[in-house]
């Protein structure tokens, strides 16, 4: 069955190379009253016979083939398929992933997988005070947040401890017990703006209050070390839940050592893991555990690890709050060349939420690169028509009815302030907020997807590659609905036809000479020879190969020493038939197939023949499947005409 996938697919192979040819523009062809230049013919022809294709083609034989693809896209055109809802929302699906590419700033990506880079040799210890505030908070208790850190900040530079004023000030729940240090980390373990608050603060500083979703932060940076990398470690674990008693918390103790002194008699560290260790999920792995770098294990496992200077070292017993370990250096790596980490850094520049700031600065680029202009009067009027019955959906945008002004220009295009109306409308929801910061934040959103939408307009005309691209996934899909209509689902549904096409033509299906056999696999080898000496002895020229199976089931009494399957075999279908005198063996050589004994039996000789409708429906369809294509083309020749100038055919090559 085909599929629209590999039908693009199929478009694909015969489509230009971006921007490979220069575009003639003199006429090579028309088809109807569709102009194709030389340039379009050309490109899309040498793409189709470059060195990786296929099958080499003339320019004539190409011909035939550009000339029916654009017979049929033609056809559907004048239908208006490319004019549906279905089409069109297909299409436009495709279309903005295509333009995806071409819609992200890969310089300031460049830029923070190069900040990345540069933190990550560094790793931070630092403290925080967090004053939560609500992402959609409005204006004043912004102002109230704020001047409460900064209060905080103050007490901190006239002396107060700042673990102090995190247990008493911090909305973060942990702070009440670790005066809200966050232990050592490095990139892409807290939030982007947390982050960049840490690694711009001086050592031994406390920053100006940093905002991230979560409110505003206060970060005491408080040391700084180069980075570590990661390590792979393997342990051996003694668990030490807080229920023990002190004697089973002795007995843990005991066991641990008891394990350490197996290790230094030359004990082998991975068969004990796998035998003792009480971390039932590693033990299954002599003890092993993932990569991990800074911040990813408790300090005093962390530390070990890393203390461990060669592969195969491993530790004295160290407790941590889960219990005893002995750890194994298996591994270490360092991340200080950046074009080995370069790849997994951008992977993880655009998974973070790093990339929205590389989206804010692709669409300010675009803003300035196309005079955007924006009419702050007339978004004002909508903090006064807006109300709280937006967030449960019942906003009337019939109180805007009345504003037609415009609200912002990029380019030659203006946006309307019934647009916005028309976004607000269908945006009504969501999370209750403070109705300013509503209005203001779907006017932004609003903006950035005007924006996008008038920059991926521009894309066909700023990169051929895309529109070239682009104008293949529209022919494909309408060549995929078209001729599934026309042809693919025409003969599968069209039984009448498919038996009359059959009928006049069944000599074209034939069975040649073909054997009858029973393919037996035997349990063993005992059992396959009995069987095949039994059909061999002269005595027993009649027997079936179904009592020969009878007569080994009760040889051997047990009605599962053979499978057998039924085949009808042609020349060429098996290799022991093959090797088979089809006139005079009765039953093939025994030969070993997936470890078990195989033989074929002869049942009889079928001679040739035609074959029925149903032997041979897959074949017949896809033969039917061509006729109806042929004579759709013929009648899409008389239809269209097609006119080529052949001295401009002539001088492509």
């Amino acid at each position: 069955m085909k599929t629209l996938h590999y039908f693009i697919l199929v478009i694909l192979l015969i489509s230009p190379q971006a921007g490979a040819q220069n575009i003639d523009d003199e006429i090579l062809m028309t088809i109807h009253d569709r102009e194709v230049t030389v340039g379009e013919f050309e490109r899309i022809y040498k793409k189709n016979n470059s060195n990786t294709a296929l099958e080499q083609q003339t320019v004539e034989e190409y011909l035939e083939l550009f000339v029916n693809f654009k017979l049929k896209v033609i056809e559907a055109e004048e239908r208006g398929m490319d004019t549906t809802q279905a089409f069109l929302r297909e299409f436009n699906g495709y279309k903005k992933q295509l333009a995806k590419p071409y819609l992200s700033d890969q310089e300031e990506v460049d830029i923070l997988v190069k900040e990345a880079f540069e933190r990550s040799q560094t790793e931070i210890h630092a403290s925080h005070i967090m004053i939560r505030l609500n992402e959609f908070a409005g204006p004043e208790d912004t102002a109230t947040a704020y001047n409460k850190a900064i209060d905080i900040r103050n007490r901190w530079i006239a002396g107060e401890d700042f673990s102090k004023l995190a247990k008493t000030y911090s909305d973060d729940p942990s702070a009440k017990d670790n005066g809200g240090d966050l232990g050592w980390f490095t990139p892409f373990r807290m939030v982007y703006p947390f982050e960049t608050g840490v690694y711009t603060t001086p050592e031994g500083q406390v920053s100006f209050p940093v905002r991230s979703r979560f409110g505003y932060h206060l970060i005491y940076r408080m040391e700084s070390r180069p980075a570590r990398g990661e390590v792979q470690v393997a342990h051996i674990m003694v668990m030490v839940p807080e229920s023990m008693t002190d004697e089973q918390k002795t007995e843990a103790k005991e066991k641990i050592y008891q394990y350490y002194d197996s290790l230094q008699s030359g004990e082998d560290f991975e068969r004990i893991a796998t035998e003792y260790s009480e971390d039932r999920g590693s033990a299954g792995r002599g003890g092993e555990l993932p990569w991990f770098g800074t911040g990813r294990m408790v300090a005093e496992f962390e530390n070990t690890s890393f203390g461990l200077q060669n592969v195969g070292d491993y530790s004295e017993p160290v407790q941590t709050s889960f219990g005893w370990h002995i750890i194994k250096l298996l591994s270490k790596k360092t991340y200080d060349d950046f074009d080995a980490v370069k790849a997994d850094l951008q992977a993880s520049v655009t998974k973070s939420d790093r990339n929205s700031f590389s989206r804010i600065a692709m669409i300010e680029r675009i803003k300035q690169k196309n005079s955007f202009k924006e009419n702050p009067a007339n978004l004002e009027v909508y903090y006064d028509l807006v109300d709280t019955s937006v967030f449960v959906r019942q906003w009337d945008a019939a109180k805007a009815a009345n504003l037609d002004g415009i609200l912002f220009t990029i380019g030659d295009r203006n946006i309307s302030q019934a647009a916005f109306t028309e976004y607000i409308d269908a945006n009504q929801g969501g999370t209750k907020m403070n109705l300013h910061v509503f209005v203001f934040n779907s006017y932004t959103k609003f903006v950035e997807e005007q924006v996008l939408l008038y920059e991926e307009d521009q894309l066909p005309e700023k990169y051929p590659d895309f529109r070239h691209l682009v104008q293949e996934y529209h022919d494909g899909i309408l060549l995929f609905d078209l001729t599934d209509q026309m042809v693919w689902s025409k003969a599968v549904e069209d039984t009448l036809g498919l038996e009359a096409f059959y009928s006049d033509r069944k000599d074209n299906y034939r069975w040649e000479k073909r054997m009858d056999a029973s393919l037996f696999t035997a349990k063993n080898m005992d059992i396959a020879t009995f069987c095949v000496n039994l059909l061999n002895d002269s005595k027993n020229k009649r027997l079936s190969s179904a009592n020969m199976h009878s007569k080994a089931i009760a040889e051997f009494s047990d009605s599962t020493c053979l499978r057998v399957e039924q085949r009808k075999l042609e020349a060429g279908d098996n290799a022991q038939a093959d090797k088979m005198n089809w006139d005079t063996d009765k039953v093939s050589e025994i030969e070993t197939l997936n470890n078990s004994p195989v033989f074929l039996v002869n049942n009889k000789i079928l001679k040739p023949g035609t074959k029925k409708l149903e032997e041979c429906r897959g074949l017949v369809t896809a033969d039917y499947q061509n006729h109806l294509e042929k004579a759709w083309i013929e009648e899409l020749k008389l239809k269209y005409p097609v006119t080529v100038n052949k001295d401009l055919l002539s001088k492509i090559n």
